[in-house]
C-alpha cells in the first residue's frame, strides 16, 4: 500500500511539476533626486530556468520637468536602444524584455527555482506575489 501511494505521489509530482511555467511578479518603488520610480519585474520560470523576463519602470518627474519629458525620453532611447521608451500618463515608461540573455544579474540558463528567485528579489527590496 505504501509503495502504491509513493508511486502515485511521484506520478502526480511529475505530471504537475514538469513543463509547467510559473510566473513571478515583483514590484518596488524608489525616490531619488525628487524622481519617483515604480518598477515591475515579471519573470517566467520553466523547468527551474528563467524563460522570459519583462522589466517595467515608470519614472515620475517633478512638475517643473514635465515639459522636458520628450527630450529626456529621447535621450534614454538613444543611450539605451534595447529599451522601449514612452511617455504614459505624464511619466516616462521604460520596458526591457529578454528571453535569450540576462539582465539584472539574472542569467537565462541559470538553474533557479521559483522560491529561490523570489527570495533573492525580496532581499533586494522587491515585493513579490
Amino acid at each position: 500500500m505504501k509503495k502504491r501511494f509513493l508511486v502515485l505521489l511521484l506520478m502526480l509530482i511529475f505530471l504537475t511539476g514538469c513543463g509547467n511555467t510559473q510566473e513571478l511578479v515583483c514590484t518596488a518603488s524608489n525616490i531619488e533626486d525628487d524622481i519617483k520610480s515604480y518598477s515591475t519585474l515579471e519573470i517566467k520560470i520553466k523547468e527551474n530556468k528563467v524563460s522570459d523576463m519583462e522589466f517595467i519602470v515608470d519614472m515620475e518627474f517633478p512638475s517643473e520637468y514635465q515639459t522636458q519629458l520628450p527630450v529626456i525620453a529621447n535621450n534614454i532611447k538613444t543611450s539605451k536602444p534595447y529599451m522601449d521608451v514612452s511617455i504614459v500618463d505624464g511619466k516616462i515608461r521604460l520596458v526591457t524584455k529578454d528571453s535569450a540573455n540576462s539582465f539584472l544579474g539574472i542569467q537565462m540558463n541559470q538553474e533557479i527555482t521559483y522560491g529561490e528567485l523570489k527570495e533573492v528579489l525580496e532581499l533586494q527590496d522587491y515585493k513579490c506575489e
